[in-house]
């Protein structure tokens, strides 16, 4: 019997996996993803998408428009402090105090969405895009050479045993990952630093909240907190200690109803409980990223505390940082060795959002020092610096003699150096207002000074001649900058022009115009893409 053979295959159907699979279809190569669940879970888990991936998930096919009509409120939710939900004294808390967040981004600062409802919306969109989706498959082992990965599969409901060849694997099988075990990547970090239980149920509870409100509530000192997503069903996240003595005892449904009624101040509330899960929080780091043709991405390379809501983001970061480099690989058009990139690239970024994010936790916890000053800019709050401020730093990045090797920068202050996020500039199109990431995302694109003629012609001579997808725009010709930004926030003259990756990374800049813009180009692309 022939065995099957895919270019990728994805173990895992979440976050992760669903982003990878999507976004290597949305470029031409159609993966198998193979997820042990039979289908995508209907209950709450992560919630919110921040500004870096929903950019990401906008320039792919489906998923914009989706969003949209699933979303529940695109800005901050309300948040709250009080003894329980039913407390007249509850306080509100400001939502974070930034200047104008549309000057870092077209997208809301937050899209209060939970994962159940994404991992829906990417798995419609990417079978739509040709990627294939086998629910109730598990892998149960895989060997690897030079050339492929073999994987064993099997049906879980049948037990049917069968191998698939790929010439790349994409590990998204979650934080305790057997396909980590089985490449033998160890991790890092502190392990497991606490436990939850997260308590989903239904309720009535316009007595206490608008209707369709959409909240966040904290009860310091009892070990709860509430999230309220505008509909009926909603979360009790409970602090489980195990070492304390507790048990799964403790959370049988009679005593979680009892929890959820203390939480809300109403001993007598209607209560239909839904599911109890154990969470563990943790703060786990690969020791990398990549084994051969096996690569780690979302919750298989690390883990964090929920408190800041960036392991999902993360996870998204990450499918869709790899998924570029290994459709560019695939199609001939870049180096092997730009999959090298991913690792060297994100795992300082992502080391820098766990470290803060387990401060975070502390500080949840109330284990912090009485000097802490939440406005002080290096306080661990997960800010838009975390994920819009990152600064990568690879041989795929062509940066500049002066680099100071930072890690971060200001994103209200970008530089456009290159290893950045490129800055997102407001232009018009005819009666139309576009951002610069709506240009980004379906390949390299080149962007130029009102005075970069000469750029243009030259990127479309080098696309020709290197076989890459590479489009390239005059800022003032097509796209109009009426407020004179572009320029300074990408920091370039008029005559200059940048290089800006899928991801929408700037990969390479020239500030001023060149004596040989398609030599240049040419060498800066070539290097970016590890040929």
């Amino acid at each position: 019997m022939s065995v099957q053979r895919v270019p990728v295959l994805v173990v895992g159907g979440a976050y992760t996996g669903l982003t990878t699979a999507l976004s290597l279809a949305a470029r031409g190569v159609r993966p198998l993803l193979v997820e042990r669940r039979p289908g995508v879970s209907t209950l709450p888990k992560a919630w919110g998408l921040n500004t870096r991936s929903q950019e990401l998930l906008n320039t792919l096919p489906g998923v914009a428009r989706r969003v949209r009509a699933a979303i529940a409120d695109a800005q901050w939710p309300r948040m709250s402090h009080g003894t329980c939900l039913a407390d007249p004294e509850r306080r509100p808390l400001d939502p974070p105090t930034e200047p104008d967040p549309q000057e870092l981004s077209s997208v809301p600062p937050l899209a209060w969405i939970s994962q159940a409802q994404v991992e829906e919306i990417l798995r419609t969109s990417a079978e739509e895009a040709g990627a294939e989706v086998r629910p109730g498959t598990e892998m149960i082992s895989l060997v690897q050479d030079d050339e492929k990965v073999t994987a064993t599969l099997r049906e879980v409901r049948t037990g049917r045993e069968y191998a698939v060849e790929a010439d790349y694997l994409v590990a998204a099988d979650g934080n305790m990952s057997p396909t980590r075990d089985m490449v033998g990547i160890a991790v890092q970090g502190s392990g497991v630093i606490g436990h939850m239980y997260i308590i989903t149920f239904e309720a009535d509870l316009t007595r206490y909240v608008k209707k369709g409100a959409v909240e966040v509530i904290g009860m310091p000192g009892s070990g709860c907190s509430f999230i309220l997503d505008g509909s009926e069903r909603h979360t009790l996240w409970v602090d489980y200690f195990p070492e304390r003595g507790q048990t799964p005892e403790d959370f049988t449904e009679a005593r979680c109803v009892e929890r959820i009624r203390r939480a809300i101040g109403d001993p007598e509330i209607d209560i239909t409980f839904v599911n109890a899960r154990f969470f563990p929080i943790n703060h786990k780091l690969a020791e990398r990223f990549r084994e051969g043709r096996v690569f780690l991405a979302g919750d298989s390379a690390h883990s964090c505390p929920p408190n800041g809501g960036q392991g999902g983001n993360l996870a998204i970061q990450d499918a869709y940082d790899l998924s570029w480099r290994l459709a560019l690989v695939l199609a001939g058009q870049a180096g092997p060795g730009l999959l090298d990139m991913y690792e060297i690239e994100r795992r300082p970024v992502i080391g820098i959002t766990l470290e803060r994010e387990v401060e975070l936790a502390k500080i949840s916890e109330g284990r912090v020092p009485a000097s802490y000053n939440p406005a002080d800019p290096d306080a661990p709050i997960p800010m838009p610096k975390e994920y819009l401020g990152f600064r990568y730093h690879s041989p795929a990045i062509r940066a500049e003699p002066d680099d100071d090797g930072s890690v971060q920068e200001d994103p209200w202050n970008p530089t456009g150096r290159p290893g950045g996020r490129a800055p997102h500039v407001a232009l018009t199109d005819g009666p139309r207002e576009v951002s610069t990431h709506d240009l980004f995302g379906h390949g390299f694109v080149l962007l130029a000074g009102h005075e970069g003629t000469d750029w243009v012609a030259a990127a479309e001579r080098v696309a020709r001649g290197l076989g890459v997808p590479l489009s390239a725009h005059r800022i003032g010709d097509r796209f109009v900058d009426s407020d004179n930004l572009w320029c300074r926030r990408y920091g370039i003259e008029p005559s200059g022009a940048a290089l800006v990756r899928p991801d929408a990374v700037v990969a390479w800049r020239s500030k001023t115009a060149a004596d040989d813009p398609e030599g240049d180009l040419a060498t800066a692309l070539t290097a970016v893409l590890t040929r």
